[in-house]
């Protein structure tokens, strides 16, 4: 069966507390860390809704085929956060790399970490210097365990990412990632997941926002929402 063949799975809508919230729907092919780390945030007028990730279906083709068949509305934005350790070595490649495109268009936006979901967590804690030369998933959660003392990804402990952590950890990124080459598929070590957090900032209203947050916001966003608050 096609991925766009595939019945939708409902989902569950408060259409008081949604009606005028942005939705943000985050599949990921990892089944622990996305979707802790998610969680410890609230954003007024912005719900993020990471989908479920069964074991064995990391695949970047599964993941599109979860959020394509996950149940949205026009507005409402598709984010697809993939690692490529594993994924892109090999015959691995192609479907990756296939998965990839055909997110894009169908409209469904890529934070991609090289090598895994943890080199983000790590930026919170690191300057991105100190992460480059770590040669694969393995020593990047090394690095965490020795940065936090412990780590355990199916227990992440919401004090290690607080909110001035998470502007340090996009400004790293987005450093980092501005020299990395390779293109959609990056030769060195980077997480594109500061583009989600500039996304979610970015649909939210800056009165509303944590002040930290708010240094994420792009250049005159802050009248723009506020007519937008006025006439809402």
């Amino acid at each position: 069966m096609s991925l766009l063949q595939r019945k939708p799975r409902p989902l569950t809508r408060d259409t008081d507390s949604l009606r005028n919230d942005r939705l943000f729907i985050i599949a990921c092919d990892d089944t622990y860390a996305p979707k802790q780390y998610f969680d410890f945030f609230r954003i007024p007028r912005v719900k993020i809704h990471v989908v479920p990730t069964p074991d064995g279906t990391s695949a970047a083709q599964h993941v599109l085929g979860r959020i394509l068949q996950f149940d949205h509305e026009p507005g409402d934005e598709l984010w697809m956060v993939l690692n490529t350790d594993h994924c892109t070595a090999g015959t691995h490649l192609t479907s990756f790399l296939q998965a990839v495109n055909e997110a894009r268009r169908q409209g469904v936006n890529v934070a991609l970490s090289k090598p895994c979901f943890e080199l983000w967590l790590l930026l919170h804690h690191l300057d991105a210097a100190a992460v480059t030369g770590l040669a694969d998933a393995h020593a990047v959660i090394q690095a965490l365990r020795t940065t936090l003392g412990q780590y355990n990804k199916t227990q992440l402990r919401k004090s290690d990412y607080p909110l001035t952590f998470v502007i340090e950890a996009c400004q790293r990124a987005e450093r980092l990632d501005s020299v990395v080459g390779g293109g959609e598929l990056p030769a060195g070590n980077t997480s594109r997941i500061y583009l989600l957090w500039k996304a979610i900032v970015a649909k939210a209203l800056p009165t509303q926002l944590p002040a930290e947050l708010r240094v994420l916001l792009p250049v005159g966003a802050a009248a723009g929402n506020e007519s937008r608050t006025l006439s809402s």
